[in-house]
C-alpha cells in the first residue's frame, strides 16, 4: 500500500512539472528567462497593487511603521538563534528542501513533503514579495514589474520589480519601512495560519476524542505476541491509556522485564515487558490513537481522520516556514534584507566607509550561518 502511494506522489508530481512546462510554453512570449529563473510578467497585478495602496492608504501606513518596528527585533532573534547555536553546539538553524515518497536528508536539513512544500513556498514568497510592493507604493515608490517566478518549472512564489532610482532618494526611515515590509509580511502570514492552527486543533478536540490505543499487528517473538494481544489498548494496570502520550508516561515509568497487565476491549492479558534499547518493550506497530466523536463510541472513519490530519500539518509547516523565512531574510547578510537594512543605515552614518563596514558584517555573519549549520549537521549525526 505504502509503495502504491509512493509511486502515485512520484507520479502526479512529474505530471504536474508537466503541465507548468507545457503552460510556459504556450506563454512564452510573456516570459523571460535569466539561467533557471523563469519570469512570467502581469500588468493586471501591477496596476492592482496601486489600487489597492490607494483606497487602503491608512492601513498601509500603519503597516509600513510596523514593518519598521519589526526589524530589529526580527534581526536580534535570528543572530540570537546562530550564536546560541554555536555556544551551546545545539542545532536550531537548518536548511528546508522538498522532498519525494519519504525520503529524509542527512545532516541539517528539513525534510518536508513536496506538495506541503510547494504551497508554503508559494505562499512565503508571494506575502513577502507583495508586501514589498504595497509598503514601496505607500511611499511613492511605484513597481515597475510584478508577476510569477519559477525555478525552472518549479512555481516558487512571485517577484516584484521596484523603482530603486525613486527609492534611493527615500529618507532612511523609508527604506527600512519598505525592506523590512517582506519579513512582516511573512509575520502576518504566520500569525494568520498559527491563529486558524489553534482554532482548527480545538474544533477538532471538541468534536473528536480518543478513548484508547489501538494497534495493527503485535512483532513475532516479542511480550505481545506471545500473549496474543488484541483489541484496543484502554488500560495497563488500571491506569487509563486515552492514547500515545499516555501509553508513552506508562512506559517511562517502568523499567524492563516488569510484569504488567494489559486491559484491551477484548479483554486482559499477563505479559513481562522484554528490553529494546534500554527500555521496555511491548511488541505493538502500526501504533495510533483510537479516535471516536465525543461523549459517543462511534468511531471516526480514517478518511475523516486523514483529512483533517493533513490540514492541520499543512497549517503547522505555513506557520513554521513563514516565521522561519521571516527571521531568515533579517539577518545582516547581504543581499538579505536584513544585510541590505545594515548597509543603508551604515551608508547613511558612514558614507563609502559605512558600505565596506556593511561587506564586513555581512561576511562575518554568513561564516557564522554556515558554521552553524555544519555543527547542526554534526550533532544530529552524532545522535543518529
Amino acid at each position: 500500500m505504502i509503495m502504491v502511494v509512493n509511486i502515485l506522489e512520484i507520479f502526479s508530481v512529474i505530471l504536474f512539472f508537466s503541465l507548468i512546462a507545457i503552460r510556459l510554453f504556450l506563454k512564452r512570449k510573456e516570459i523571460k528567462v535569466e539561467k533557471v529563473l523563469v519570469f512570467e510578467y502581469s500588468k493586471k497585478y501591477t496596476n492592482k497593487i496601486n489600487e489597492v495602496v490607494k483606497n487602503n492608504w491608512k492601513i498601509f501606513t500603519i503597516l509600513g511603521t510596523l514593518s519598521l518596528i519589526s526589524s530589529p527585533i526580527l534581526t536580534l532573534i535570528g543572530v540570537y538563534y546562530i550564536i546560541y547555536s554555536i555556544v551551546t553546539v545545539k542545532p536550531t538553524v537548518a536548511l528546508v528542501l522538498p522532498t519525494v515518497s519519504g525520503f529524509e536528508y542527512p545532516g541539517a536539513i528539513i525534510s518536508v513533503p513536496f506538495w506541503i512544500w510547494l504551497i508554503a513556498i508559494f505562499v512565503i514568497v508571494l506575502s513577502h514579495e507583495s508586501m514589498h510592493a504595497l509598503i514601496a507604493a505607500r511611499e511613492g515608490v511605484k513597481t515597475r514589474k510584478y508577476g510569477l517566478l519559477y525555478l525552472l518549472v518549479i512555481p516558487i512564489g512571485a517577484f516584484v520589480d521596484i523603482d530603486e532610482r525613486k527609492m534611493s532618494k527615500l529618507d532612511l526611515r523609508r527604506k527600512i519601512k519598505i525592506l523590512a515590509a517582506g519579513s512582516f509580511g511573512n509575520i502576518l502570514v504566520f500569525s494568520f495560519f498559527l491563529l486558524l492552527l489553534i482554532v482548527s486543533v480545538k474544533i477538532t478536540s471538541f468534536l473528536f476524542e480518543s478513548k484508547g490505543v489501538s494497534f495493527d499487528e503485535t512483532i513475532v517473538g516479542s511480550p505481545a505476541h506471545e500473549v496474543g494481544l488484541k483489541g484496543i489498548i484502554i488500560k495497563i494496570d488500571n491506569r487509563t491509556i486515552n492514547n500515545l502520550y499516555d501509553l508513552k508516561e506508562f512506559l517511562a515509568s517502568v523499567k524492563p522485564n516488569t510484569s504488567i497487565i494489559v486491559e484491551t476491549t477484548e479483554g486482559n492479558f499477563n505479559l513481562t515487558l522484554s528490553e529494546k534499547n534500554g527500555n521496555p518493550y511491548i511488541g505493538i506497530q502500526g501504533v495510533k490513537n483510537y479516535i471516536v466523536y465525543r461523549n459517543t463510541d462511534k468511531v471516526v472513519p480514517s478518511h475523516i481522520l486523514f483529512t483533517i490530519t493533513q490540514f492541520i500539518v499543512i497549517l503547522q509547516w505555513l506557520s513554521f516556514l513563514n516565521l522561519g523565512v521571516a527571521i531568515a531574510n533579517m539577518l545582516p547578510i547581504i543581499p538579505l534584507d536584513g544585510g541590505l537594512i545594515i548597509r543603508e543605515i551604515l551608508q547613511e552614518k558612514f558614507g563609502r566607509k559605512g558600505e565596506k563596514l556593511s561587506r564586513y558584517i555581512s561576511l562575518s555573519f554568513l561564516i557564522l550561518l554556515f558554521f552553524s549549520l555544519f555543527l547542526s549537521s554534526l550533532t544530529l549525526r552524532a545522535a543518529s
